[in-house]
């Protein structure tokens, strides 16, 4: 027992990772009770991969999410953290294995400021889709497992993305 939690802190601190962390966490965060603060957040639009009617309806949500936030002239999220503007990621409609995600998702990344506005929006908007919205804090497993909020039916996360 004492060598996997030896092995659960050295992956922490030596960054390994299969979804990783841009933002400096201070390491009282890991050794204590203490939470991080949230630095930004994404939405994730959830679809079944495989099922043509649903990836087009999610494509169809995702062009109407881009055009009601004035989007379309803007390039896509080039990482996972730190954009300091809104944007859109690229389409995942197969995920890889070291994804946390089980089916195709389409996601934007949302600074602070953001939240108030499109997450209603998305949450309105969503039709049959299921939707998660998870904070970035450095501590992903907690940001996708303890701390996100769900439009719809929450979804199987691949929590081993976060371990490897």
């Amino acid at each position: 027992m004492r060598s996997v939690v030896w092995l659960g802190f050295a992956a922490i601190f030596l960054g390994v990772e299969a979804h990783p962390t841009h933002y400096d966490i201070d390491e009282r965060y890991f050794l204590t009770n203490d939470l991080p603060p949230f630095q930004s957040y994404h939405i994730h639009v959830m679809f079944v991969n495989g099922n043509n009617d649903s990836v087009k309806a999610a494509m169809a949500l995702r062009q109407q999410f881009v055009e009601h936030f004035n989007l379309t002239k803007t390039t896509p999220c080039t990482g996972l953290l730190h954009q300091g503007r809104l944007c859109m990621f690229d389409v995942e409609v197969y995920p890889d294995s070291g994804s946390p995600f089980v089916s195709g998702q389409w996601a934007v990344f949302l600074r602070l400021e953001d939240f108030p506005i499109c997450v209603p929006w998305i949450m309105q908007y969503r039709q049959n889709f299921d939707i998660l919205v998870h904070p970035n804090s450095g501590k992903e497993l907690d940001d996708h497992t303890l701390w996100p909020v769900w439009g719809g039916t929450p979804w199987p996360i691949n929590v081993e993305a976060f371990s490897t």
